[in-house]
């Protein structure tokens, strides 16, 4: 199960992070946060269809909390 989300608390937290991660030229796409996650947000996550585990760790380490991740809803 590839886990493509990166959840995030606010909608600040997801541009900042968007553009940490054209920095490493990793798309990112921020979208909102579908509703079965459980986890409390502003609503808005970042979706990164290659390299999620790096980019999670990238952001990680620029300081960006990371609430956890998510599978994202199939049209």
């Amino acid at each position: 199960m590839n886990k493509e989300l990166i959840l995030v608390p606010s909608v600040t937290y997801a541009m900042k992070a968007k553009s940490i991660l054209e920095q490493y030229q990793i798309r990112s796409y921020i979208q909102r946060t579908p509703k079965n996650t459980g986890v409390k947000s502003c609503g808005y996550c970042l979706f990164v269809p290659h390299q999620t585990d790096r980019a999670e760790k990238l952001l990680r380490e620029r300081g960006i909390r990371v609430l956890g991740r998510a599978e994202r809803e199939k049209p």
